[in-house]
């Protein structure tokens, strides 16, 4: 309900053959970074796999395909044709927004929640997609323990990147209906994001906002891609709350954070509000500064780092981090 395409009654489906010589021509023209935005791609198998199909008759090594995915859609017919796509060729976007079954009720959503979980396992041990997949937070009857317990639910999957919105107010979405049962308010200036409910008060707001930008730097960035799971251990969502809310206490910022005095801010906040062992923290924290490729030694650490990174292409540069 909080998509304007939520007023859609039904699906409109375009002919295949004029969007296939449309696609043609831009191949041949050079394009090689095709991102679809449709919600709809999986809702007719048929289509989804012309459409795959289509391209991967006319892969190369630099062609790279996006599309936004219903995650609980991945019939056995659809996953055979994923399987046959390169490494890093394919990105979804996949929509979980929540895992809570009353909040899923409230706005109208139908999703199995198992089915969603069973195929995003499968698409990250059976196919070569970079997932980004999404979590909102605001919206009614939310609490940021039960946002918590969707994000540890989420992180378990193993998706490469998690997108964690906050709410926004968009006129006309059947979501408003809600306003006034759930306290909803919105900022009345863009981006009209939601400030506080009947359940979430405006500081929780103000913290999930700084988690989200934190996880963006860090979690999704993949510049920490061996520091983060000695960060989020066995309680992902609360440990890395515990990390952004050091974090902001020392930065004071949420943003221009250089990615040295990042790393250092997480290695003070490891080693003293998490106690971890000091020598465990300069192990993992100095492979992902020398993947990072940064100039200048951290003031944690004085011994000489050895760049490793490779450049491998641009389109995929985000996700190669993820490797």
């Amino acid at each position: 309900e909080f998509c304007l395409s939520a007023l859609d009654k039904t699906v409109s489906p375009f002919p295949l053959e004029p969007f296939f010589n449309a696609m043609d021509k831009l191949l041949q023209r050079g394009v090689r970074n095709f991102k679809f935005i449709d919600r709809t791609f999986n809702l007719k198998i048929s289509t989804s796999i012309a459409i795959l199909e289509f391209f991967l008759e006319r892969m190369t090594d630099d062609l790279y395909l996006h599309f936004e995915v219903v995650p609980d859609n991945l019939p056995d017919r659809l996953k055979k044709v994923l399987q046959q796509f390169p490494v890093n060729s394919l990105q979804f976007e996949i929509g979980v927004q929540t895992f809570d079954s009353e909040i899923q009720n409230l706005i109208s959503r139908k999703q199995n929640n198992n089915k969603t979980k069973q195929n995003l396992i499968w698409l990250r041990n059976h196919t070569g997609a970079h997932l980004h997949t999404d979590l909102i937070f605001g919206l009614p009857s939310d609490t940021i323990e039960n946002f918590g317990h969707s994000f540890d639910q989420l992180i378990a999957l193993k998706p490469h990147e998690i997108q964690l919105g906050i709410l926004k107010r968009l006129r006309g979405a059947p979501l408003n209906r809600h306003n006034d049962s759930y306290q909803m308010r919105y900022n009345p200036e863009a981006p009209y994001n939601i400030l506080t409910t009947k359940d979430i008060d405006f500081t929780a707001m103000q913290r999930v906002n700084r988690f989200a930008r934190y996880w963006d730097m860090i979690g999704n960035s993949g510049r920490f891609y061996h520091t983060l799971p000695l960060i989020l251990a066995d309680k992902p969502f609360d440990n890395f709350m515990q990390l952004s809310d050091a974090l902001f206490q020392l930065s004071g910022s949420t943003w221009k954070i250089a990615l040295k005095r990042l790393f250092e801010f997480i290695y003070k906040v490891l080693t003293t509000d998490f106690g971890l062992n000091v020598d465990d923290i300069e192990q993992v924290l100095k492979l992902d500064y020398a993947r990072a490729n940064i100039k200048g030694i951290p003031a944690y650490n004085q011994t000489t780092h050895t760049n490793t990174s490779k450049k491998q292409g641009v389109a995929n540069k985000r996700q190669l981090m993820h490797l």
